[in-house]
């Protein structure tokens, strides 16, 4: 990533949830600049308590006149105090909520923030052992956009794949948009404002195709690119999303005639293919897996048979896709 100084930000805390504001989040980021030299792998042997940072003013309110607005910086220093970080581990039944800035300060003649970080807190900030994303802070503070900032580092997590696919309803609630319940208003107010941000201010290169369940959109891909470098997974993903994009389009019965052909080149079992055939989240699935196999997105280690079925069939509720998981950073 050239010189541009590069954050991690451990998964934990990605896929947990924040209040940050627009102003916090940058606070927050600088934090984690501040901390790269001692996150690690090994934090049982990290030493924890409360620690002070001192963060500039012009780190925050990045781009901006010099004079921020008195009521601007108390707002700031109210709700900084006040906001939590929440990490939910439903498997195990456990639920931590944690406010991680108790102290903030700020003296208008001196232009810093003194910030006094919760040492509960400090075990999430530098555990990387359970995966981290990492990208180019001078990128993430350049967003204006609180959705813009909540979806750019979930994307970077994927550059090196090309592709995230998720569902409307977990987006919706990753960007704390959940009032825009038709897809249409989330889509013309949230998402496509965001990703343009991220296009113009960054260095990824965002498209999106839409997959849908009936009459709705149930899946967004996201195409990730990085300027002036393009990854061979992406352009594999390029192909399978123009094939979802075509099929999302199709009605159920001409999704039908198309996964009919497509199962000639298998050898599923009677009941298996009437399965895929007459139930549509099984179509869908089966017609998703078997452009990825086509063009080569995959890898198949045993055959393109089984290596569907293992997915269709594994789970007797019905498929249940994989989300995209990126290689551990060393």
């Amino acid at each position: 990533m050239n010189d541009e100084i590069v954050i991690r930000e451990p998964l934990t805390l990605l896929l947990g949830r924040s209040e940050f504001s627009l102003y916090e989040r940058r606070l927050y980021w600088n934090i984690l600049k501040a901390l790269k030299g001692e996150q690690t792998f090994d934090v049982k042997s990290y030493r924890v308590e409360d620690r002070q940072f001192r963060i500039h003013y012009s780190d925050v309110f990045v781009g901006e006149n010099s004079h921020a607005q008195t009521n601007v910086i108390l707002k700031i220093l109210d709700k900084a105090t006040s906001r939590k970080i929440k990490i939910f581990d439903q498997d195990k039944g456990k639920y931590t909520f944690i406010v991680p800035i108790p102290y903030i300060h700020y003296e208008a003649h001196k232009g810093y923030f003194d910030i006094v970080v919760n040492a509960m807190v400090f075990p999430y900030f530098i555990d990387l052992s359970k995966g981290y994303s990492q990208y180019e802070l001078s990128a993430a503070v350049s967003l204006s956009s609180e959705y813009s900032q909540v979806l750019f580092p979930r994307l970077t997590r994927f550059i090196d794949t090309g592709l995230w696919r998720v569902e409307v309803t977990e987006l919706k609630e990753v960007m704390n948009a959940k009032k825009y319940t038709r897809y249409s208003n989330f889509k013309q107010m949230v998402l496509s404002n965001a990703i343009s941000e991220i296009n113009r201010k960054t260095y990824l290169d965002i498209s999106i195709t839409e997959q849908k369940e009936g009459r709705s959109v149930k899946w967004l891909n996201f195409i990730i690119r990085r300027k002036g470098k393009v990854s061979p997974k992406a352009v594999y993903y390029e192909l399978v999303n123009k094939d979802l994009q075509k099929a999302s389009d199709l009605s159920f019965a001409e999704k039908q005639k198309k996964g009919a052909e497509y199962l000639y080149n298998y050898q599923f079992t009677d009941s298996q293919k009437k399965t895929i055939l007459t139930n549509e989240q099984y179509l869908n699935e089966f017609i998703r897996l078997d452009s990825m196999v086509t063009h080569g997105a995959v890898t198949v280690a045993t055959t393109p048979t089984r290596y569907i079925a293992g997915i269709l069939f594994k789970v007797p509720s019905g498929p249940k896709p994989k989300k995209e998981v990126p290689p551990k950073n060393p």
